[in-house]
């Protein structure tokens, strides 16, 4: 950490900081502070925090772990640098720090990057070039946060990978979703695995719907050769639906059947 001219290193009291807001890492690994903890009771803190001065104390903007390690080594005070930053910038400075040392999981990464997405107004890209990432990891990962709230947590838990979690976000069916996380978890299966599941998901759909009777294709070429105004089709295997644009529309293609069925007669 480098000191700018005029700042100074000074000892502040640690019951003065409280933890920023914008601070994207939730989780702190309590082993791995209590291994800092123990360098701190030997050594001190060798690298000062960065500290945002507030009302009635501070706000910490870098060195969050170096804090809590602290608390349990039982210091009272912490080396600090005192710097004023507005609320974008706290947000933006929190993340880096922590990219830099590789301890977000995904979703926090995620939040992270939606945060200052929204707070600072800019693109994917802008902020892939910030943080040294392309734009479609920023997008790829900021699209995670669209999963149930339950695969959210295995994410988070590291119970299913980032790149299980990147399928799974490209689905809209909620309740598939979950299936799936489960058997993820319960089979254990690989990224290429789950690929396949769902390809063959797809395939076996594409493959109901070829076996749906041939007069619900007649029905459909009948629409698409007597017009040029689209319509909406769906199709089952007992029924054909057609969703109209208005009124009009639906008059003219009754209308159109009623005349197909007489010239037959």
């Amino acid at each position: 950490m480098q000191i700018r001219d005029n700042e100074e290193v000074k000892e502040i009291s640690i019951d003065d900081i409280r933890a920023n807001p914008s601070q994207p890492r939730k989780t702190f690994d309590l082993n791995s502070l209590k291994e800092l903890a123990d360098s701190i009771t030997t050594h001190g803190v060798l690298q000062p925090i960065i500290v945002k001065p507030v009302t009635n104390g501070y706000i910490t903007v870098a060195g969050e772990r170096r804090v809590r390690a602290s608390i349990l080594a039982n210091k009272k005070t912490i080396p600090a640098i005192v710097r004023d930053y507005n609320s974008i910038m706290l947000a933006e400075l929190a993340l880096l720090e922590n990219i830099q040392r590789e301890n977000l999981n995904p979703i926090e990464e995620a939040i992270a990057y939606e945060n200052i997405l929204k707070n600072s107004k800019i693109t994917h890209a802008d902020l892939a070039l910030k943080i040294g990432k392309s734009r479609s990891y920023v997008t790829n990962i900021v699209g995670l946060l669209v999963l149930p709230d339950l695969v959210i947590n295995q994410v988070a838990k590291g119970s299913i990978s980032l790149g299980h979690a990147k399928i799974l976000s490209k689905l809209k069916n909620h309740e598939y979703i979950l299936d799936l996380t489960n058997r993820i978890i319960r089979q254990d299966l690989s990224v290429r695995e789950l690929e396949n599941i769902i390809k063959d998901k797809k395939r076996n759909k594409s493959n109901r719907a070829s076996n749906l009777p041939i007069e619900n294709f007649k029905i459909i070429e009948f629409f698409r050769r007597n017009t040029d105004v689209p319509i909406k089709i769906s199709m089952s295997k007992n029924e054909v639906r057609l969703k109209f644009k208005n009124e009009k529309q639906k008059e003219t293609y009754l209308s159109m059947i009623v005349e197909e069925r007489s010239e037959k007669d």
